[in-house]
């Protein structure tokens, strides 16, 4: 049952912040490799299924929370531009690549669900970026982490 539950936390973790976080979080808890693939897999596509599809009624909450507010929000700031700036160079593809370990899952998926008009696309390739970086993000972790507890 303990097991259960340390399995939900990293799937909630990854949610979240999936590369930097919750790989290593699942090796401490003592999970091997395919079993840390699985929960920060699980919990990442999970992450960019429930912000991308809720991202655009929260989109409007906000804006209208700032309306009622009488709070304009800007229009040009570092993260707008740097957000243009990934959209610009390098597409779907970018924004898929970086989102696991750099940007959060959440906020990932909130700008994808914004940006693009193809949801499904755009699901599709958040879910290959969370898959390839729980892959990679595992390979590289693991190792380390065995190192670590002297195994």
């Amino acid at each position: 049952m303990v097991e259960f539950w340390e399995a939900l936390g990293v799937m909630l973790i990854s949610t979240l912040k999936h590369t930097l976080v919750g790989v290593p979080t699942g090796f401490a808890a003592g999970f091997g490799m395919l079993e840390v693939i699985l929960y920060t897999a699980i919990g990442g596509v999970a992450g960019v299924f429930f912000f991308m599809y809720f991202a655009s009624s929260a989109k409007k909450a906000y804006l209208w929370f700032l309306k009622k507010r009488g709070i304009t929000p800007r229009k040009f700031t570092r993260t707008n531009r740097f957000i243009v700036r990934i959209k610009q160079r390098f597409g779907l593809y970018g924004l898929a690549f970086i989102t696991p370990p750099l940007i959060s899952v959440p906020v990932g998926a909130i700008i994808a669900a914004t940006i693009y008009k193809n949801k499904t696309r755009a699901f599709a390739f958040l879910v290959g970026g969370v898959l390839f970086w729980s892959v990679i993000g595992s390979c590289i972790v693991g190792p380390i982490a065995k190192l670590i507890a002297g195994n």
